[in-house]
């Protein structure tokens, strides 16, 4: 049978995760990631992603809460592991001025009315919640993802530029 050969668009977050999703999904596959930027040099290279949430109106709830649920697991066993630290995954307390509760409140660590001392603190706001979620550190996120490619045998090309072959 031949391999199976896919292509993934874009080296940030996205693109990568998508990769390593798929090798784990789609065992002794042949994945290229096609992109005009490769780490240190993508968006994702100066962001931080936090873990918290937009809302979809298109999208029902569920469906969202499910796939916020998914990545906080993800990342949060990234966390709880030996490869936090090259992950660039670390845990973070945050805080939301809002009275309504999220429908991602039980998926997040500790999520709480703030007590009147922290309202203080934010002299705008008569009302918030506190939490912990996670945080990925793109710099060190995406090298790491890059390795486990790399490890599921994938290899990663740019678009018309040059090429670059990783293989194990």
């Amino acid at each position: 049978m031949d391999t199976v050969r896919i292509a993934v668009v874009g080296a940030g977050v996205m693109g990568l995760s998508t990769a390593v999703c798929i090798s784990k999904m789609v065992p002794g596959c042949s994945i290229t990631v096609i992109s005009d930027k490769f780490t240190p040099e993508t968006t994702s290279d100066v962001a931080a992603g936090m873990l918290i949430p937009p809302t979809y109106p298109d999208t029902p709830i569920q469906k969202q809460k499910q796939w916020f649920k998914e990545t906080f697991d993800h990342l949060f066993a990234i966390v709880n592991s030996t490869e936090a630290e090259d992950a660039g995954v670390i845990l973070i307390f945050r805080s939301i001025p809002t009275e309504e509760v999220p429908y991602w409140a039980d998926v997040v660590l500790g999520f709480r009315k703030m007590t009147k001392d922290e309202l203080k603190k934010f002299p705008q706001h008569v009302f918030g919640h506190a939490f912990t979620t996670l945080k990925c550190e793109g710099p060190a996120y995406l090298p790491w993802l890059q390795k486990r490619l790399v490890h599921a045998l994938a290899s990663d090309r740019k678009a018309g530029v040059e090429e670059e072959e990783a293989h194990t």
